[in-house]
């Protein structure tokens, strides 16, 4: 089964140019036929380099001279079919946005006669950073916070390594890294063993306890933040 991408799509142009790829993409009920908008057959084993997804399931409204489609397509967005039609319909200009979390990855592009222009493009959770930072910064908080309270994330180097987190700014990151610990209500402790003093390891924990229990010989300080 393939995994889905969403897309938002909004296409301005000619008003006789709207009306009919209006009328080609609202062909069949819930799904776009695209030998049919495109007026060719396409082999199957070319559709995506031809239309860029098996199938497109999106939403379709055409009020105030502009065309909108939303919905899903598989594994990738549409882009070989909108590049297609901008090249058949020289007044449009499109603008699309896709997401695809499973395999983390979003953007905005671009479309018209001329060619393709990326606006932006990167893993889902830049994408989301540069659709709304803020609303991405609180996203981001409740997602680190349900990892450390699951114990899926244990130490500050999982931390930073992960997408998540390298999409916040790097001025933001202490004052994240404070929140986490207040909202989990964990502690954060400076880990090392006599044997390899030099080497160091900060955990999330609820007490230096927790972690004796584990590594009886580690020798563990709790870290105050700024």
């Amino acid at each position: 089964m393939a995994n889905s991408c969403y897309n938002s799509i909004s296409i301005t142009g000619n008003e006789t140019e709207l009306d009919t790829l209006h009328r080609l993409l609202t062909k069949e009920d819930g799904y776009i036929d695209f030998e049919h908008v495109l007026d060719r057959e396409i082999p199957f084993k070319d559709i995506y380099e031809v239309v860029g997804t098996k199938w497109f399931t999106p939403d379709i409204t055409f009020q105030d001279k502009v065309l909108k489609l939303t919905g899903d397509s598989a594994w990738s967005p549409p882009v070989p079919l909108f590049e297609s039609l901008a090249k058949t319909y020289p007044s449009l200009h499109i603008t699309m946005d896709f997401e695809e979390l499973g395999m983390c990855f979003g953007g905005r592009l671009e479309i018209d006669y001329k060619g393709t222009n990326i606006i932006f493009q990167g893993n889902y959770w830049q994408y989301m950073a540069f659709l709304d930072y803020e609303s991405f910064l609180h996203e981001a908080t409740l997602e680190l916070q349900c990892r450390i309270e699951t114990s899926e994330m244990t130490t500050v180097s999982q931390l930073g390594q992960m997408r998540l987190y390298q999409c916040v700014a790097e001025p933001d990151r202490p004052k994240l890294l404070k929140q986490l610990l207040e909202l989990t209500g964990m502690g954060l402790y400076a880990v090392t063993f006599e044997q390899n003093p030099h080497i160091e390891e900060r955990i999330f924990a609820t007490c230096p306890e927790d972690i004796k229990e584990q590594a009886p010989t580690a020798l563990v300080k709790q870290v105050e933040l700024q």
